[in-house]
């Protein structure tokens, strides 16, 4: 799975856009950090994240389980 990085300024609302190269309806995943001035990852830790997101299925059940780890 090809990843994408960018960096962007929010805007109004807290609202972030940006165009991605896959038709509509497409699942995409998409990962939040924090600015790079002030967060920067390692060489290292940018591979794990690719590797990450390389590998990880669509999978509405391991979904699941990550929302309820994060929003709780």
């Amino acid at each position: 799975m090809p990843v994408t990085e960018r960096t962007l300024t929010v805007g109004e609302g807290g609202s972030v856009a940006f165009h991605v190269a896959r038709p509509a309806g497409a699942l995409v995943r998409v990962v939040v950090l924090e600015d790079a001035d002030t967060w920067t990852l390692s060489d290292e830790e940018r591979f794990q994240l690719a590797a990450l997101a390389s590998v990880t299925a669509d999978d509405p059940e391991e979904d699941a389980i990550w929302g309820r780890y994060l929003h709780d």
